[in-house]
């Protein structure tokens, strides 16, 4: 028998021996799989189980959290400016714009102006308390300024975004609550605005690309806005006009003009 013959039947030998010491040893059977559960729309006792964690999980939850709640609400009127000067000028403020698609921060800005007359009257400040323009940056510029304090002791500022031809307010909070800047702003503008009728005013403002003095406002009938020249100051805030249709403030709904 040549070599490469006696080679391949010592393989064929140790492959039949190494077989046979595999199946004596029962180790040739399969594992068997964990069982599979196969879904299917009768399955009703997984919908009952899924149904029961759901429950379990949701008694495990911890209690609702209660967002922040406007109880006590003051506006401070231009009379007790000073009173109240030195509280708002030391705090720090966290600021919210009007980029949302809440229907406060779509009104017009005149048109918020006019309600905010309404429900707290006079601003507390205008442009005719600040300085004159010349002296200060497009953003210390402003038309309208209410100040308030919330539950007691929240410093709060709502202001023109940009004068009377913008839309929507800013609003300005104690940096400590910063969080709670949209839930302060809905819970005492969102809710009231929309909803509050027009009060006639008159504001000052000046455009500041223009160089230009305005009288703008609200007359019971129509917006207005005035071009008029450098005012005087020393007579005070601007008289407020009213229509000679409507003397006295209607209901509006809250479609902008």
């Amino acid at each position: 028998m040549s070599s490469s013959a006696l080679l391949e039947h010592y393989v064929q030998a140790r492959s039949a021996e190494l077989a046979s010491r595999h199946a004596a040893s029962g180790t040739f059977a399969l594992r068997p799989r964990p069982a599979q559960l196969i879904i299917s729309k009768g399955d009703t006792l997984r919908a009952w189980l899924e149904d029961l964690q759901h429950q379990r999980l949701v008694e495990q939850l911890p209690d609702p959290v209660e967002t922040f709640r406007v109880e006590s609400l003051e506006a401070v009127s231009r009379l007790k400016i000073s009173e109240f000067r030195d509280a708002f000028s030391s705090t720090q403020w966290a600021f919210t714009g009007s980029n949302s698609r809440a229907v406060v921060d779509t009104m017009r800005t005149s048109d918020i102006r006019a309600r905010l007359q309404t429900l707290y009257g006079a601003p507390t400040r205008t442009l005719h308390e600040l300085p004159e323009p010349d002296s200060l940056t497009r953003e210390q510029i402003l038309q309208f300024e209410y100040w308030f304090v919330v539950n007691d002791s929240i410093n709060v500022v709502v202001m023109d975004v940009n004068g009377p031809w913008d839309r929507g307010v800013v609003l300005a909070a104690d940096m400590r609550f910063r969080t709670e800047l949209r839930v302060m702003k809905e819970s005492f503008l969102g809710q009231h605005i929309p909803q509050a009728v027009r009060t006639p005013f008159t504001d000052y403002f000046y455009n500041v690309d223009q160089q230009a003095w305005y009288l703008t406002g609200w007359d019971g009938a129509s917006f207005f806005d005035e071009r008029i020249g450098r005012p005087d100051k020393k007579l005070g805030r601007p008289a407020t006009r009213r229509s000679e249709l409507n003397e006295s403030p209607l209901p509006e709904s809250s479609e902008q003009e």
